[in-house]
């Protein structure tokens, strides 16, 4: 049993590298580091087996060194590397029979590699793990064979059944593997370019729902300016409103781009009290018209960095849609503190609150919580520019309770 206690513990660490070596796959995006890191698992498997080998009889070692050298082969092309490394390996065990009928097998097995490459990638999955499974027991059984002719045959029925049986296994595991996490990565790429196309589809229809409501007030005014000769101070009104709507079609567009690029033309150091102060005096006629109560809980001289009008900008949204939360009144908290070297703004509403659904798609493309009344652009925006500040956002809600923002800033000098 010695001999099939070796193959296995090579098999156990041939899928524990593959598994490390995913880990680390799947952080990369360019596909030729992917294939590198591919590569460096084949030869670090092939160093692997050499190390828990197990010698059968004088100047013959067994281990799984053909799996990798075939599945190395088979799906990076680089055979004659694989099987190069392979045989300095094999030397630094002896110069001896063993040896010889390695460098037999594995040049021969190196061009038939080299060769079917092309052909192995256009198979289908299964075909893929069974041509693997097969070039492996030919390999297997053409060692055995190999050796008796050179040296004396292996007598042991052990070593015949875990030659065979565990290579094979082994490299119907690994290449499986190998398959399986191929199609999860196209599954997710496809996933992915599905996300964006969907993602372009619902910013075409948005942007084309915002501007088209204000540009179809301003074509049916002019076209009323131009049927019928008003009053003067009608045609000024009509101006007047046909001006307005064009501003909000501007609002719209800016808030696309603030979402689009939030990063910043210039930072400068940002007074959070007086910020939040000039807010509050912009939101102070819709807090009175809802019969919101604000509270203010102000720490001085604190300082972030960043740009002053997108940070106004920001918290305008997230404290008029704290105000639209409360149309039957309320209590609206700003507060500020610092802690250590970080800056923390609290902001509470006691208005209708959201559940964990709407918490967690908070902030999403397009995404509101207002139906038709909203657009989703304001929270859209705001999360882009606290982001684009470094900053951080936690939300937390209960229905009827209220909803708390919790956003951090690191503290300037």
């Amino acid at each position: 049993m010695e001999i099939t206690k070796h193959l296995l513990m090579n098999l156990s660490l041939l899928l524990v590298l593959l598994f490390f070596t995913q880990l680390i796959i799947e952080r990369q995006v360019n596909e030729e580091k992917r294939e590198i890191y591919q590569l460096f698992y084949f030869i670090i498997s092939i160093f692997t087996c050499y190390i828990f080998s197990v010698q059968v009889q004088d100047g013959i070692h067994f281990d799984l060194r053909q799996v990798p050298m075939i599945l190395g082969g088979l799906y990076t092309g680089y055979s004659f590397l694989l099987a190069g490394l392979t045989l300095l390996m094999r030397a630094f065990l002896g110069i001896n029979d063993g040896f010889w009928v390695s460098v037999g097998v594995f040049s021969g097995l190196a061009i038939l590699l080299k060769w079917i490459h092309p052909w192995f990638n256009r198979l289908t999955l299964n075909s893929r793990v069974g041509v693997s499974v097969l070039l492996t027991v030919i390999t297997s059984f053409l060692l055995m064979q190999m050796v008796a002719i050179v040296n004396e045959p292996i007598s042991h029925p052990e070593a015949w059944i875990s030659f065979i049986l565990i290579p094979a296994l082994t490299s119907g595991l690994v290449s499986y593997s190998i398959e399986t996490i191929r199609q999860t990565f196209i599954i997710r790429q496809r996933l992915a370019k599905a996300d964006k196309i969907e993602a372009v589809s619902h910013l075409s229809a948005s942007i084309s729902h915002e501007i088209r409501n204000p540009l179809t007030t301003v074509k049916g005014f002019l076209q009323l300016l131009g049927e019928k000769d008003y009053p003067e101070d009608k045609k000024k009104e009509f101006i007047d409103i046909a001006v307005q709507e064009l501003k909000r079609a501007e609002e719209v567009i800016n808030d696309y781009l603030t979402f689009a690029r939030p990063a910043f033309e210039k930072e400068e150091n940002i007074e959070v009290e007086k910020e939040l102060n000039h807010v509050l005096n912009v939101l102070s006629p819709l807090a009175n018209l809802n019969g919101v109560k604000i509270t203010k809980k102000f720490s001085p001289g604190l300082f972030i960095s960043g740009d002053r009008s997108k940070f106004k900008q920001g918290f305008i949204n997230l404290m008029k849609n704290g105000l639209e939360a409360m149309p039957n009144g309320g209590e609206l908290i700003i507060q500020t503190f610092l802690t250590g070297s970080v800056v923390h703004i609290l902001v509470r509403d006691t208005g209708i609150g959201m559940n964990e659904e709407q918490i967690a798609r908070l902030g999403e493309p397009y995404y509101t919580t207002k139906g038709k009344q909203g657009t989703g652009l304001g929270m859209m925006v705001t999360f882009s520019i606290i982001h684009a500040m470094r900053g951080k956002v936690e939300v937390k809600s209960q229905i009827g309770m209220g909803t708390t923002f919790h956003i951090r800033f690191t503290k300037t000098l």
